[in-house]
């Protein structure tokens, strides 16, 4: 097991605490393939070993490191308790380094400091392919349907009232413009285009060029929006919503992955929510419920097998996120919880820990270090190449081919057939008000 040496805070500590921790896991020890940082670098954003620096130098206390053989927290199974949790109810350590989720389950064989801080469940699945639209459509996704559909209703609505501007200024020598040509104008706008006539009034000035304004400002971001969209593609998840995790859960043949030593399965049984109902219905009834022994086999399985989640703390989840590109975090979370850190029953200095830590909560130095951590997480991630030689996203580093670029086609194809179809009704119009006037001078002679 790798030792964090505490000797500088401690050199004259005079009371010495056995203290056991297990890797991977966020805030205790970083796995070292998660970045290239120095050892010094990782235990600076060691939240739990930075407040046991702390603690010590405050305590005058010396750590002891115990090696042992255990690989998780552990439960109680079969009569006995497991993993670390055996270590403390047997009082072979009196403290464990890692952050540790609160739940009355230990109370029997631990106790627990002041809280750390607040985290929730979150749920584990295999990162989700990626994909690109470049059809015709691909043109439409820089706005959703409701800023197109915002866009087409101010066409219209600008529409009426520069109609209504121009006849009530009809005496003033105003052009004059049908409600066809009024709503056209702006569409003309909208896409660049030059006017064919100009209003003579300062109103109808003064609003036209506010459209134009108000248009270069929608271009460009529109122009941002089409980058965007031809530089990366978009993740489609499994499921958004617990709601549709239930139902994948129930109908697609989708189970739940959970770790022994986590009480997330506890959380969803006791859960009040119909869709936590549902799953642990099919968890319990059905089987669709795996518990395995440790976050990796957690992670390895999921990967291994599509049709499953891990629902655990977030915190180990996202050390395992940043070290495999293949699996991610899903957007939906479930209910939160405290983490704190765990203690042998009668540890005599639980009071002199817990009185620090709120000094430590107070002064923000907890917070501080989980803000550290954090950035150091997200900037040592090695999966974003991983990440784009899996799915093939990130910048376009050679030109577009005609594949990528079709969209501009669809749309010369679309404006031509539309143009085609307009000419043909103009053409049709016109021939028949030829014959009308054909047969109106027939009559007249």
């Amino acid at each position: 097991m790798t030792i964090i040496s505490l000797e500088s805070h401690v050199n004259n500590a005079t009371k010495t605490i056995k203290v056991a921790t297990i890797s991977p896991w966020l805030y205790g020890q970083i796995q070292t393939n998660l970045s290239k940082a120095s050892k010094s670098s990782e235990n600076k954003y060691d939240l739990v070993w930075s407040i046991l620096k702390e603690l010590g130098r405050m305590l005058n206390i010396k750590y002891e490191i115990v090696n042992h053989t255990e690989k998780q927290l552990g439960n109680f199974e079969n009569g006995t308790w497991t993993g670390l949790l055996k270590l403390l109810k047997n009082e072979e350590v009196d403290i464990l380094g890692i952050p540790t989720e609160v739940t009355f389950d230990h109370l029997d064989i631990a106790d627990y400091t002041k809280p750390l801080f607040q985290s929730d469940y979150a749920i584990l699945i295999r990162s989700p392919n990626t994909f690109t639209d470049n059809t015709f459509f691909i043109l439409t996704a820089a706005f959703n349907m409701t800023a197109w559909t915002m866009v087409a209703a101010l066409v219209l609505f600008s529409g009426c009232i520069f109609y209504v501007i121009c006849h009530t200024l009809k005496r003033n020598n105003e052009q004059q413009y049908t409600f066809l040509d009024a709503c056209w104008v702006f569409c003309s706008i909208f896409l660049q285009q030059g006017l064919w006539k100009t209003p003579n009034s300062f109103t109808g000035r003064m609003f036209v060029s506010l459209w134009w304004l108000w248009s270069i400002t929608l271009l460009a971001i529109y122009s941002g929006g089409m980058l965007m969209t031809l530089s990366s593609g978009r993740e489609r998840f499994p499921f958004y919503t617990l709601d549709e995790l239930a139902y994948l859960v129930q109908h697609s043949g989708y189970k739940i992955v959970t770790e022994s030593s986590s009480s997330s399965h506890l959380y969803i049984k006791d859960s009040l929510k119909d869709n936590l109902k549902k799953i642990w219905h099919e968890m319990s009834i059905n089987k669709k419920w795996i518990n395995v022994s440790s976050f990796q086999d957690g992670k390895d399985l999921i990967i291994n097998q599509p049709r499953t989640v891990l629902i655990a703390p977030r915190e180990p989840l996202l050390v395992l996120a940043a070290s495999d590109c293949r699996v991610t975090l899903a957007k939906q979370s479930l209910s939160s919880f405290w983490c704190s850190i765990c203690t042998r029953k009668n540890f005599p200095f639980l009071k002199e820990f817990s009185e620090q830590i709120e000094l430590l909560l107070q002064s923000g130095f907890i917070k501080k270090i989980q803000r550290e951590f954090h950035v150091f997480l997200e900037s040592s991630k090695k999966d974003m190449m991983c990440r784009q030689n899996l799915h093939g996203d990130g910048l376009t580093e050679t030109p577009l081919n005609l594949d990528e670029a079709q969209g501009v086609f669809w749309l010369w194809l679309l404006g031509t057939t539309f143009s085609c179809f307009v000419f043909l009704l103009e053409m049709i119009t016109q021939c028949k008000k030829f014959i009308r006037r054909s047969r109106s001078t027939v009559t007249r002679l």
